[in-house]
């Protein structure tokens, strides 16, 4: 499956990698290796200034714009199957809806896009599970969309530049991080 995605970031360049980033959120591929492929199959720069600004350009801002778009399916399945989901098999975990409601109220207390800011740049968790949980906890999809943008420019940043640095080295760190 890597060489597979390898080959197409190759073959394709910029545009594989908008199309793997939209998607990383429901492929079975770790959604760090993403940005480390992409930053050392797409960025074509030898000097780290110019490095720097290609991945910030192409994986950071175009790669986290993209991964946020398709991330709203995910929050869409939280948002409209959550309470259906918790009313019909919540009684087997000891969890009815009041319950989320009550624990919604204190996450949504102004700092769920703080929350959500940090949580999408830490490159150990799980992108669809922070997308899955925002919509469950009906935070607004303005807030959701805009913080989670701010938040995977930081993460795809430093993954993708972790890439270009470590070149062939990249599925050890890849498979360190996931």
């Amino acid at each position: 499956m890597e060489q597979f995605l390898i080959s197409l970031v190759e073959n394709y360049g910029v545009l594989a990698v908008i199309i793997w980033m939209f998607a990383e959120e429901w492929l079975p591929v770790p959604s760090v290796m993403a940005p480390m492929i992409a930053a050392i199959v797409v960025v074509d720069a030898s000097n780290p200034f110019y490095a720097f600004l290609e991945v910030f350009l192409v994986i950071a801002v175009l790669g986290s714009f993209f991964s946020v778009l398709s991330s709203y399916f995910t929050y869409g399945i939280g948002f409209y199957g959550g309470k259906p989901a918790i009313q019909r098999f919540g009684k087997y975990l000891g969890i009815r809806w009041n319950h989320v409601k009550s624990f919604e109220e204190g996450l949504t207390s102004d700092r769920e896009h703080i929350y959500i800011a940090v949580l999408r740049s830490i490159p150990l968790m799980p992108l669809s599970v922070i997308s899955a949980s925002a919509g469950f906890f009906r935070v607004n999809w303005k807030i959701y969309g805009i913080y989670s943008f701010i938040g995977m420019i930081p993460r795809n940043l430093f993954l993708g530049m972790l890439g270009w640095y470590l070149k062939d080295g990249y599925t050890e760190a890849a498979d360190l991080i996931s």
